[in-house]
């Protein structure tokens, strides 16, 4: 497995800056660089220094980059939201790094949501605090968690959790055992 990266663009209103927010994991999904928020003062500066402590974190091992941006074609959108995702896709192409499915769609809604943040909570990894809840946008940004992937994704968190190779029948009972705790 390769190392996975997460960075997220959110608008926060027109009289407040953009933040970008980004994470790095290992192949055992343990954080190389834990979730972080930077507010954006030049958009050009500030995208490439993400990227590049990425890459600087990954020390050469294979990479793959997730992001969410706002759908381009969106017209409302403001003009630094397209901006940041031409700069990040220009970066990931020059790079080779840019794959089909790198763009996050769209996030999970309601309950999706709930489930993939109780079972992240579950898991030992904090989105629930206050100011941390942007925690469960990236992994599902990094795990690529869509409507059909929720479970499978949450099963992969899971065994990677508890170092889990190959389920035996006593732990998918395990599982099974687990996520009925968190989809009630």
């Amino acid at each position: 497995m390769t190392l996975r990266a997460a960075i997220r663009w959110l608008t926060k209103g027109k009289m407040n800056k953009p933040v970008i927010q980004y994470m790095l994991l290992d192949e055992q999904l343990e954080y190389l660089i834990r979730p972080q928020e930077i507010e954006v003062v030049t958009l050009k500066n500030d995208v490439f220094a993400v990227l590049e402590k990425i890459e600087e974190q990954s020390q050469g091992r294979r990479l793959e980059i997730y992001f969410k941006s706002v759908n381009i074609h969106y017209g409302k959108h403001r003009q630094d939201s397209a901006q940041f995702h031409f700069l990040i896709s220009d970066y990931l192409l020059k790079r080779n790094l840019k794959k089909t499915n790198s763009r996050t769609a769209y996030f999970l809604k309601k309950d999706e949501l709930r489930l993939f943040k109780d079972a992240l909570s579950l898991l030992d990894i904090d989105c629930k605090t206050r100011g941390c809840a942007y925690v469960a946008f990236l992994w599902m940004i990094a795990l690529k968690a869509t409507r059909s992937r929720v479970q499978l994704v949450i099963k992969q968190i899971w065994k990677k959790r508890l170092s889990i190779q190959k389920m035996n029948k006593k732990q998918q009972a395990d599982f099974l055992d687990f996520y009925s705790l968190i989809n009630r």
